[in-house]
């Protein structure tokens, strides 16, 4: 249990799950094929990109639905919550891309499937 805590915490900080030590992005939206230090291959099929596409679409939803819940709470205006709703959802997502993309580097790493053939 331990050893997937260390894997998805040092996935959080855009490291390498396997080295720890090389960066998964050489930019803010460009996910490296290789980590620069170790070599593994961080994404090996054309779909694996999917897994962090769903956990981005999960954390967005939350905070969306989290935010919504406001409307219960506050009399602000409703369409001024559906603006401030969908500008925090579009901001969270575009901000939360690189960690969910980390996250699901790191679950294919834990579940071995970022070894070389």
């Amino acid at each position: 249990m331990q050893r997937v805590f260390r894997v998805l915490f040092f996935s959080l900080l855009l490291t390498c799950p396997a080295c720890q030590r090389g960066r998964m992005f050489r930019s803010r939206f460009t996910m490296n094929v290789r980590c620069p230090v170790c070599g593994i291959v961080f994404e090996r099929g054309a779909g694996e990109f999917s897994g962090g596409m769903a956990i981005n679409t999960v954390a967005t939803s939350s905070v969306a639905v989290s935010g919504a819940a406001l409307a219960f709470f506050t009399d602000m205006p409703v369409w001024t919550l559906i603006v401030a709703l969908t500008l925090v959802s579009v901001l969270f997502a575009l901000w939360f891309y690189r960690y969910a993309r980390a996250l699901w580097a790191g679950i294919l790493y834990l579940t071995g499937s970022m070894r070389e053939d």
